[in-house]
């Protein structure tokens, strides 16, 4: 299976908080889906890393597009 895109990740994170944030969580489950909530933001932060790094050898230092490279 493969993992959510980035956008599914954001609308997930979205879901969270706006669960925690009506109010009438225990505490377990408010603990569980505040560790669902970071590692969603981990997988975030990574594909945004990826695509940073794809732009970055898409683009060289000149602004000139390099479209072989990739």
């Amino acid at each position: 299976m493969s993992e959510p895109n980035f956008e599914d990740n954001v609308k997930r994170m979205e879901e969270i908080v706006a669960k925690m944030e009506e109010g009438g969580l225990n505490l377990q489950d408010s603990i569980a889906l505040f560790k669902e909530g970071t590692e969603l933001t981990k997988q975030c932060q990574e594909q945004l890393t990826k695509t940073e790094l794809l732009i970055q050898k898409v683009i060289d230092q000149s602004g000139k597009i390099e479209v072989d490279n990739c």
